[in-house]
């Protein structure tokens, strides 16, 4: 693995700063379906982070859409950037315009984002590719963006995650 002391003698930039408004018009998100069934909006978001670069990630899509309470649990290896915030405009990591982002198109709020978002040519997954992954075996990088009505969170991290429902039992009703 290359350190950043020999990517800037490469010539990587590791600002974001003086490239971030060239690049994030450039950026674009696509829906990211590592799953079947995700046609309503996220409510949450919670991650841990475990040593050896591994991460999980836990989206609750219950709350304010119908249907049954079940989690969408996320499994990323090889993590290089986990990187929560509030649902907000601006953020440290740059994401796409909001009018740009791809929206749920079916189910109860249709014009909703799509929770699950994947960004293309973004300068963050560009800088990371190029001082951790210049060498083979190591696998392709991606960039995931994750909605939720209260967080987002940014991943980069291996392209290859692995994904699965968790439903939970509803709580009983007095």
């Amino acid at each position: 693995m290359a350190s950043c002391e020999a990517a800037i003698r490469f010539g990587a930039r590791l600002s974001f700063a003086n490239t971030m408004n060239e690049r994030s018009e450039a950026m674009r998100a696509e829906k990211w379906e590592p799953i079947n069934g995700i046609d309503r909006p996220c409510a949450q978001i919670s991650f841990s982070y475990s040593p050896v670069h591994t991460a999980t990630v836990a989206m609750r899509f219950d709350g304010l859409a119908s249907g049954p309470p079940r989690d969408l649990i996320l499994k990323f290896r090889q993590v290089i950037v986990l990187s929560g915030e509030e649902e907000c405009p601006g953020g440290f990591v740059p994401a796409p315009a909001v009018q740009s982002l791809p929206k749920l198109e079916r189910g109860a709020n249709p014009t909703w984002t799509f929770p699950l978002l994947r960004l293309y040519d973004s300068e963050a997954l560009n800088q990371y590719q190029m001082i951790f992954h210049q060498r083979a075996p190591n696998p392709p990088l991606a960039h995931f963006f994750l909605v939720s009505m209260h967080n987002l969170l940014h991943v980069i991290a291996s392209a290859d995650v692995h994904a699965a429902w968790n439903t939970r039992k509803r709580p009983p009703r007095y």
